[in-house]
């Protein structure tokens, strides 16, 4: 997973291109936001960073599922009660809501609703200028990195959070809590030798309504700035940290006129799913079970083999032992069965008798089934075989003879024209 997010207010070397104005954010300021450099931050679980770094667009590492993060300067967030209306009619009517919200020209605009509102009910709407999420929108695809998901850098939240952060290459403080997202600058810059700026009172007593405990993490930049403005201290947390966090929110700011493609979509749904089954802590217990599960199933048939490998020796073994019991002169095993099928076969002939495969009992079975015009022009024998060549390649009635030979013990094959034949094991069906 990588996530990105735009500098904002910074230009590569050569870019001489106009920046577009953003949407004023709640704290009523404007920015320029045509940029060319990201910062980013690369994971493998969604919760554990693996490497982070601001470079061009071209140069962003690559990765199956690409998240944008919206800055915090770049959106603005209002609090609305939905209309009970058809949600093709939604964004029409969210226009009329919020024209007298913003300062800007709500056609201009993108808005997303909070994850699972529905009409009827009281939630959270995000609004970004929809020029510039076009424009990093297609940088992005044009580098061959398209974003599969958007989602804010902060959002709203149950419990207020404070935060401390550098945007447009100034230091910032942010509230997300139950009033929205608030925004008030810090220091004109953020270098360190730069002294705190006085916070607005109503700002700064809209972020400060909250209990003492309240979360508090500051870039690591930042948070001189912040604990000398509040007189509070900061947690360190890194922006790659702060970009982590942010991709685990339910937000997608893709929809109505801004869609991705429902095949990235789907994969990239597919690549995450299990990316997180994969990686994630959560299911850390579920991979311990399947690894169980796995091991025991080898574990199982590793052993059904065992058993089955010393249940055929033992067999073997005992075919083999009555071999030698019976014909005590055999010192070598070979091949059992077929030592006691010749042996037998030996014992038939030197008592006057014939065996199966003898050629008398075969000639009497064929000259009882052969038909006028089946003539034999050759015989060749063999103890365990014979082959007939026939005068005629295409003799008549020769699959009732075959079917004959078949049913009294000889199993046959025809590749005109010789017959070849071969008596059948004793027990096997014909």
């Amino acid at each position: 997973m990588l996530m990105v997010q735009p500098i904002l207010g910074r230009q590569a070397p050569g870019d001489t291109a106009t920046p577009p104005a953003i949407a004023p954010t709640a704290g009523g300021t404007e920015h320029a936001t045509h940029t060319t450099e990201w910062q980013w931050v690369q994971s493998r679980d969604g919760q554990t960073v693996m490497a982070h770094g601001t470079d061009a667009t071209a140069l962003l590492p690559r990765d199956d599922e690409v998240v944008l993060v919206l800055p915090v300067l770049a959106t603005s967030w209002h609090q609305l009660t939905l209309p009970k209306i058809n949600a093709t009619l939604l964004r029409q009517a969210l226009d009329g809501l919020l024209e007298d919200r913003l300062l800007a020209d709500t056609a201009s605009l993108h808005l997303a609703l909070q994850p699972g509102l529905q009409p009827g009910q009281t939630g959270w709407v995000a609004a970004c200028q929809r020029a510039q999420l076009t424009h990093w929108l297609t940088a992005l695809h044009q580098a061959g990195r398209p974003a599969s998901r958007i989602v804010p850098d902060l959002c709203p939240q149950p419990q207020p959070q404070l935060h401390a952060l550098a945007c447009a290459d100034s230091a910032w403080l942010v509230s997300a809590g139950p009033l929205g997202v608030l925004t008030a600058p810090l220091s004109t810059s953020i270098a360190p030798d730069q002294p705190a700026a006085h916070l607005p009172p109503a700002v700064l007593g809209a972020m400060l309504r909250t209990t003492p405990d309240t979360p508090r993490q500051a870039e690591p930049a930042c948070a001189g700035a912040a604990e000398a403005a509040l007189d509070l201290p900061f947690a360190v947390q890194t922006t790659a940290q702060r970009l982590l966090a942010s991709s685990q929110t339910g937000w997608n700011m893709a929809q109505f006129e801004v869609r991705l493609s429902a095949g990235a979509r789907r994969g990239q749904r597919w690549a995450q799913a299990l990316r997180m089954a994969a990686y994630a802590p959560a299911w850390k217990p579920a991979r311990w079970g399947l690894a169980v599960l796995v091991a025991s199933l080898l574990v199982g048939l590793n052993a059904s083999a065992w058993q089955e490998r010393r249940s055929l020796q033992a067999k073997r073994a005992q075919v083999s032992q009555l071999l030698t019991q019976t014909f005590p002169h055999i010192t070598l095993v070979l091949d059992a069965p077929l030592q006691m099928q010749r042996e037998v076969a030996r014992l038939i002939r030197s008592a006057g008798d014939v065996s199966p495969g003898d050629l008398e009992p075969f000639l009497q079975s064929f000259s009882a089934l052969a038909q006028d015009g089946m003539a034999v022009t050759a015989i060749e024998y063999a103890p365990t075989s014979i082959k007939l060549t026939l005068a005629n390649p295409n003799p008549p009635n020769l699959q009732a003879v075959r079917d004959g030979l078949q049913v009294q013990g000889w199993r046959t094959q025809y590749t005109a024209p010789v017959l070849s034949m071969q008596p059948m094991p004793q027990g096997a069906q014909p």
